[in-house]
């Protein structure tokens, strides 16, 4: 059976989901944070299999290592088996 991965609702309520991938059909990611001035933006470039390139918003931090830290977590929620 297929898992997704959950890509986060920049304007939904904390914890909603824009969308869901599944991990098998990742190409490629590639992280990319912004300083909008006080915070850190945190979206990553996903291409998947037979789509092109988007871009998904993964959070707003304060610190850039909890951007960091969040990266992470976006890669271990991929890699789950």
């Amino acid at each position: 059976m297929p898992r997704f991965v959950p890509l986060p609702d920049r304007d939904g309520p904390a914890g909603s989901a824009r969308m869901w991938i599944n991990p098998e059909h990742v190409v490629s990611l590639v992280p990319k944070v912004q300083n909008d001035g006080t915070h850190h933006v945190l979206r990553v470039e996903i291409k998947l299999v037979g789509a092109p390139a988007f871009g998904a918003w993964l959070g707003r931090f304060e610190f850039g290592a909890a951007a960091d830290v969040r990266w992470r977590e976006f890669l271990e929620d991929l890699a789950e088996q």
